[in-house]
């Protein structure tokens, strides 16, 4: 083959490769050891993302569907793991988002989406009812929040998981999974319960926080009876022991004046 097409080619692949390179945009490393092997992960935009619940909108990044993304960004966002300056396993995280609400849904549809700027909600607020002009740069220099901060969810002894926002429930009720390594599992998932191994846990933060901190069983309110309408009350029954979750759903009735609650429906999450 002629030098020049050679040349051609090897210019070709390295400007691929430059490219491939300039998409990857790196929003968040931290060190973790796996069996005492120190380890790089990282979430990874796969290109420039896009804009959600923008600083240039405060008077839409404070509304409930926005709740945890103010400010945030959107797009094709990967967990990587790296060894020895080597990526060993990469996953798409843009599976676990679309199942609740959440803001802009024709724009959003299909995407992950992570919170980029912190919110100080009745300054910003107030300072965008004045048109303050320099309120979005201001907003822009201030350091991201951490999003991976490792802890041991299913109590199996290493704390390789971190909570991922996944979406909310009216009205602003966050929903978690719980991403990361487990002892029946090496490689990157998402966790499940005993009852449910085929589908990711999603669940709110006080329930994750319960399974992280709670012994035995513990009882985590999910809904109050009003809440929005609601005539029933629901709760979650969280258990964690040995790399096993547990998560009951249970619904009580509202009843009237001097009327006895009843139990509605029970089921394993």
């Amino acid at each position: 083959m002629p030098l020049a097409v050679l040349l051609g080619i090897a210019s070709l692949h390295f400007a691929s490769s430059a490219c491939r390179a300039e998409e990857q945009v790196v929003r968040e490393q931290r060190e973790v050891h796996v069996n005492g092997i120190p380890e790089t992960w990282r979430l990874v935009w796969d290109g420039k993302p896009g804009i959600v619940c923008g600083p240039d909108e405060v008077y839409m990044a404070i509304t409930c569907p926005c709740s945890g993304w103010g400010y945030g960004e959107y797009g094709k966002l990967y967990l990587t793991r790296n060894r020895d300056g080597r990526e060993i396993e990469r996953m798409d995280l843009r599976p676990l988002f679309g199942q609740f609400d959440y803001p802009d849904a024709d724009k959003l549809k299909g995407f992950a989406y992570l919170p980029r700027w912190p919110m100080k909600l009745m300054s910003d607020f107030d300072r965008e009812n004045i048109g303050d002009p320099n309120l979005v740069a201001d907003i822009k220099r201030r350091p991201a929040p951490a999003i991976m901060k490792f802890a041991d969810y299913d109590r199996s002894g290493d704390g390789t998981q971190f909570l991922l926002q996944v979406g909310v429930l009216p009205c602003g009720k966050r929903q978690f999974a719980a991403i990361g390594l487990t002892k029946n599992n090496p490689h990157l998932h998402a966790l499940t319960t005993v009852a449910h191994p085929e589908q990711p846990l999603m669940i709110p933060l006080s329930a994750w926080q319960a399974l992280l901190n709670s012994e035995g069983p513990t009882v985590v309110p999910k809904w109050e009876c009003g809440d929005h309408g609601a005539d029933d009350r629901g709760e979650l029954v969280v258990w964690a022991r040995t790399g096993a979750i547990k998560v009951k759903e249970q619904r009580y009735s509202c009843p009237g004046k001097g009327d006895s609650e009843k139990l509605i429906e029970q089921k394993e999450e």
